[in-house]
């Protein structure tokens, strides 16, 4: 018969579990001690090398190479004062949170450069009296909360402080190319990595003033003003070489011929290197005369000699964009919106290239068409070009009238030719307009002149109106699309990439009744059914442990 051992009141078996609780207990300190050495070292390693797993599409939450090399090139320490309300409607309260994430990311790549803070004027006077001190504006929203509708005065601008000076993004409505922005911003207030654009341009007379508003001084104001935000801007005559510091050109377009000298050096600019953003018609037109007249220029030819061609005519398409036309009805005249093809409005752009990819609704002024190279050694990609519904207006008449196009209810029945191109861009190699002056067998007599290049990098768009005041320039699309072939120019696509970035809502899919009933009682059951599988593993070890144990005393 074997003896019955009640193995709860042995001193033995109370002796051995203290010891085993004992080493439980040393055993979990050690491992607690061994997990925070760990959190330590991976802490210390974190400050110097800092990383982020972004899983968003886009990686909207990463900052890009071009903007983490600018924060680490830092010399000197950089705050961001964000002056943001914090009660914000609920649609902008995606900006402030996106804001303030991609802020600790330039804090972090910047190496303790770079410091943030945010801070809310609205109930502070000193605060609102420093925000419009730099530039930040209180704007106005309505807001509906609580079935209450109500107008909110709210700051959101951030003001960069640099070495005694400040830069402004005085308001930030959504976050598509905040990165962008923030990243210019740093550049122009500490001039790293900033590069140098030329602007040839040739003024025209200015149109009358209209009564009450100030006569502007140039018809390039906007172009101006949107690439000194990012670039240094340096006017061009061509009467001289252009410096060296100049990266990209743009060439606004001319309706004459040039000067010697100025074909010289831009022909000169191109061979060592130079980039190019062009805008030229062949036909020169006005919509207040009614004129139309082909442009006679030796730009033409320097042009056609490295294999770049423009038609001359001026290109029409069924999607156009309005002019406005008097109509006198008995004592009354009004004005009537009249679409007018030789407006053609842009959308079928290039998809597959960078400066393209995010643009629609292009407006062009009086755009000729781009003849296909013609150089073998010149690669050409088109860029923009007019609907399936287009057509052409040719000489010498190049009747640019109104009137027949005023009783059309579907331009589209006037229009069948295809699809034109208007902008495109061409590589390779070229070779100088001046090559037969200067043979290469005699370099004494051309020390400093550049006979090709291989690298040969020109933006052509047909239309020098596509970026002027009171006309292209007055589309936000048409700005974008000069800003991203300029920073394709650089060299720099990146920026094109983050300025379209932005946070997508993606609201939870909606379920059908039958679904949501069924997610419903899963989530009732599944937590208890869960427990009760977990509690009888549970049970069925402890049963295991205790028969382990009876079969050790049993065998002493």
């Amino acid at each position: 018969m074997k003896k019955q051992i009640n193995v709860n009141n042995d001193p033995k078996t109370t002796h051995l579990k203290n010891k085993n609780r004992g080493e439980r207990h040393r055993s979990m300190m050690f491992n607690i001690i061994i997990v925070l050495g760990i959190l330590i070292v991976i802490n210390l390693i974190s400050i110097n090398i800092f990383t982020r797993f972004d899983l968003s599409r886009g990686k909207i939450y990463s900052l890009s190479r071009s903007s983490r090399e600018t924060v680490r090139e830092l010399p000197d320490r950089l705050l961001i004062k964000a002056y943001f309300t914090k009660n914000l409607p609920a649609q902008l309260a995606d900006a402030h949170r996106f804001t303030r994430d991609i802020l600790s990311e330039y804090q972090a790549y910047s190496r303790g450069r770079i410091r943030f803070e945010f801070v809310d004027p609205s109930d502070e006077d000193h605060l609102r009296q420093e925000a419009q001190r730099n530039q930040v504006m209180p704007v106005s929203m309505r807001v509906v909360e609580d079935d209450k509708l109500e107008i909110r005065e709210i700051f959101m601008g951030l003001v960069f402080h640099y070495q005694g000076n400040t830069e402004t993004i005085p308001f930030i409505q959504n976050t598509r190319g905040l990165e962008y922005d923030i990243t210019s911003s740093i550049k122009k207030i500490t001039d790293i990595g900033r590069k140098t654009v030329g602007l040839f341009k040739i003024e025209e007379p200015m149109p009358p003033a209209m009564p009450g508003r100030q006569q502007p001084q140039t018809r390039f104001s906007l172009l101006s003003d949107m690439i000194s935000d990012h670039y240094n801007l340096e006017q061009l005559d061509l009467t001289e070489p252009v410096s060296y510091h100049i990266n990209t050109m743009i060439f606004a377009g001319v309706k004459d011929s040039l000067h010697i000298e100025q074909i010289y050096n831009l022909d000169q600019y191109l061979m060592r290197g130079g980039r190019l953003l062009l805008f030229q018609e062949r036909v020169d037109a006005n919509l207040q005369t009614m004129t139309a007249n082909p442009i006679r220029s030796n730009l033409f030819d320097l042009l056609e000699y490295y294999g770049i061609r423009i038609k001359e005519n001026l290109v029409t398409d069924a999607n156009a964009g309005q002019i406005q036309v008097q109509r006198q009805q008995g004592i009354f005249s009004f004005a009537t919106p009249v679409s007018y093809p030789p407006f053609p409005v842009i959308s079928n752009v290039n998809k597959d290239h960078v400066v393209t990819r995010n643009l629609e609704n292009l407006q062009m002024i009086f755009v000729s068409e781009i003849d296909r190279v013609a150089n073998p050694s010149l690669d050409f990609v088109e860029l923009l070009k007019t609907s399936e519904n287009s057509g052409e207006i040719r000489g010498p008449q190049f009747d640019i009238s109104f009137e027949k196009y005023m009783q059309q209810r579907d331009l589209r029945r006037m229009f069948n030719s295809p699809a034109k191109i208007v902008a495109g861009l061409y590589t390779g190699y070229i070779e100088s307009f001046y090559l037969d002056m200067f043979p290469e067998e005699d370099d004494s007599l051309a020390e400093d002149f550049y006979y090709r290049t291989n690298d040969a990098k020109i933006i052509l768009v047909a239309d020098s109106e596509f970026i002027k005041d009171g006309a292209g320039a007055g589309a936000q699309a048409n700005l974008d699309f000069v800003l991203n072939s300029v920073d394709y120019l650089m060299d720099d696509t990146t920026l094109i990439e983050i300025r379209a970035r932005e946070t997508v809502f993606k609201p939870l899919r909606e379920l059908s009744t039958s679904g949501r009933k069924f997610v419903r009682w899963l989530n009732i059951l599944l937590p208890s059914f869960l427990l009760l599988i977990f509690g009888a593993f549970n049970y069925q070890k402890q049963i295991r442990q205790r028969k382990l144990i009876r079969k050790i005393y049993e065998q002493e």
